[in-house]
């Protein structure tokens, strides 16, 4: 009877097991993404480094020389990384030269992304040479208040030794939104003073985003596959703020297929393709329109901004793939 049973459904069985195999490898996959994006969340912080500001013309000099050819490093980082390696509160007083010198040891310049944090905290520790750290935070000379940054601690915990922390380097799911020359005008979180010479007291904010500085009518792509969610023109002319009193302006919104999303603001006036519209499916280097100084803006950029599912601003380099950055012959 057994025997027979075998024989009865044997074929069915060896129809079905590749497409069950198929479905288990899928579903594989399908885990291991999500554990990847999990896993480049928690492997870098979200945290504004206080008073930033003293850091700015640094830090974006850094970025124009590096952020496309070596990758990106996050500010926290950098002003972690100098406090303990130097012994000192304020960094700002540092060269360029040993600012420089710091993002690059914090690079994997294959990768073009940053060295985890793990392997960096390793290093720190077994450094015989560095100086004991004994700085707290404080004030500098001007009677700024300057933060000590850990980011070898997580809760009192030795991420050198959490099973919490790794030292994988994982794939980065978006791609840079420009294919042209730019520079760096603004980072996320930036704590910055913008005087828009309107009449209007100057605005103090933390900025919600990175700005590229690019010539109007400059292309923009879109860093992720995923749905178009908004797509808003009230600006028909390329005037800065000062000039159109416009504070909207016009910009879109793409619902990643992870759950983010991507914000573009200070777009060119209907400048989107005609296939691009609100209910879009579009793909990772699809064409969404062109830049401007449309809304509050004091000069022509692209302003690229990130948000998880619940809201939360995030830091949109801290997932882009720079590897993927393919510059745009215009000649």
């Amino acid at each position: 009877m057994f025997k027979k049973l075998i024989m009865i459904f044997s074929p069915i069985i060896i129809v079905i097991f590749p497409f069950f195999l198929l479905v288990v490898i899928i579903a594989g996959i399908i885990a291991g993404k999500s554990f990847e994006e999990d896993k480049i969340d928690n492997m870098r912080s979200k945290t504004n480094v206080i008073n930033n500001q003293i850091y700015a013309d640094t830090y974006t000099e850094l970025l124009d020389k590096h952020l496309i050819e070596d990758g990106y490093v996050s500010l926290e980082r950098l002003v972690f990384y100098l406090q303990r390696v130097n012994n000192i509160l304020d960094t700002s007083t540092l060269s360029f030269d040993v600012w420089e010198e710091a993002y690059l040891k914090n690079l994997d310049i294959d990768e073009k992304q940053m060295i985890p944090i793990k392997t960096i905290c390793k290093q720190l520790k077994k450094d015989d040479t560095l100086p004991e750290f004994t700085v707290e935070n404080g004030t500098n000379n001007n009677g700024i208040q300057i933060d000590v940054i850990d980011l070898c601690n997580d809760n009192g915990e030795d991420i050198t030794t959490s099973k919490e922390y790794d030292e994988s380097i994982y794939t980065l799911p978006f791609s840079f939104p420009l294919k042209t020359n730019f520079t760096v005008s603004s980072y996320v979180f930036k704590h910055r003073t913008i005087d828009f010479k309107d009449g209007e007291e100057p605005t103090t904010d933390f900025h919600s985003g990175w700005d590229f500085s690019v010539p109007i009518g400059t292309n923009f792509y879109s860093i992720c596959n995923g749905i178009v969610t908004n797509i808003t023109n009230t600006q028909n002319n390329d005037l800065p703020y000062g000039k159109s009193g416009n504070k909207t302006g016009n910009y879109m919104n793409v619902k990643c297929n992870n759950g983010f999303i991507a914000i573009y603001h200070h777009l060119q006036y209907h400048s989107q393709p005609l296939n691009i519209r609100v209910g879009s499916i579009v793909r990772v280097g699809d064409l969404l329109g062109r830049t401007s100084t449309t809304g509050k803006s004091t000069g022509p950029h692209l302003h690229l901004g990130l948000k998880d599912e619940k809201g939360t601003l995030l830091d949109a380099m801290l997932y882009v793939d720079l590897k993927s950055y393919r510059k745009v012959n215009l000649n």
